[in-house]
């Protein structure tokens, strides 16, 4: 490759990115589809409705999967804020033996609701827990 090439291609991705990039594009679909046609218990048991593959990733590897659905969901089309993301983090480490809760809350000033993702009492993605006031966690 030359350098004037180098210099206007795109960085290459290593192949596991990649596939971990089409695992989450083709999840959030599927999230999206079983959130419209079903109620959040049945949505949230289809999620986490994988084959657990051993070891369980350490925290790091979690915090980097969670960064990787953030990224990935952020360039695809429609809303990838929120109860999805959620859904789809936890049906993506479920594919990985990984336990993970979906917690529900409200902001402690104002109204609104937001949905984040909790493994092992630790909020996957590094967040102010302390803005929200927990509501439920499923």
């Amino acid at each position: 490759m030359t350098a004037a090439v180098a210099a206007i291609a795109p960085p290459r991705r290593p192949p596991a990115n990649v596939r971990l990039g089409a695992e989450i594009a083709w999840t959030t679909l599927r999230v999206r589809r079983l959130v419209h046609r079903k109620d959040l218990p049945t949505a949230l048991e289809r999620c986490r409705a994988a084959v657990p593959h051993p070891p369980v990733p350490s925290r790091d590897e979690v915090v980097r999967i969670s960064r990787a659905v953030r990224r990935t969901m952020g360039v695809l089309p429609g809303d990838s804020r929120g109860l999805v993301a959620s859904l789809v983090l936890i049906a993506v480490l479920a594919r990985r033996g990984v336990d993970a809760s979906l917690v529900v809350g409200r902001p402690r000033n104002g109204f609104g609701a937001h949905a984040w993702v909790e493994v092992r009492g630790m909020p996957a993605l590094p967040a102010a827990k302390d803005k929200f006031a927990q509501l439920a966690a499923l």
